[in-house]
């Protein structure tokens, strides 16, 4: 890599369209992990947060089934290439605040805890699908940046 690495926080939706096969990003969140996985694009290290681990094996179960939604959860916990955020009080608060005051918009409260924790750890890219992530300043990974296939 030529750039200087960069911390990446990565949501519910880049881990779901990765392990979900029928998903319409699928392709897309498969090319951003590889090139994750082969040091192709400057992030490191890699952060996600118990509560997307949450969503993530809830919409798994529901969506795919039980048993993938175990193992991508084993995966992603035995993997020494993502470090798993707790929302501890402070955060919690500050994501209840700042869910409070987005009232026009429908960003969800996991989404918001994301951001928080982003900001927290000074982490201003992230894994993400959803638009939300550049309302609450954050930059998507690969929507808004240039992403070499």
């Amino acid at each position: 890599m030529s750039e200087q690495p960069q911390p990446l926080f990565i949501d519910t939706g880049a881990f779901f369209a990765w392990v979900n096969t029928r998903a319409g990003r699928h392709e897309t969140a498969q090319s951003v992990f590889d090139a994750l996985r082969r040091e192709a694009i400057p992030y490191q290290p890699l952060f996600t947060s118990r509560y997307v681990l949450s969503e993530l094996a809830t919409l798994t179960s529901r969506k795919v089934n039980h048993k993938t939604a175990v193992e991508v959860l084993q995966t992603i916990r035995r993997s020494e290439s993502f470090n798993i955020l707790p929302v501890g009080e402070g955060v919690f608060a500050a994501a209840c605040d700042e869910f409070e005051r987005y009232d026009d918009q429908q960003i969800s409260f996991v989404d918001h805890t994301s951001a928080v924790l982003a900001r927290e750890y000074e982490i201003d890219h992230i894994f993400a699908f959803d638009r939300d992530f550049t309302t609450l300043g954050l930059t998507r990974v690969p929507a808004d940046i240039h992403f070499p296939k």
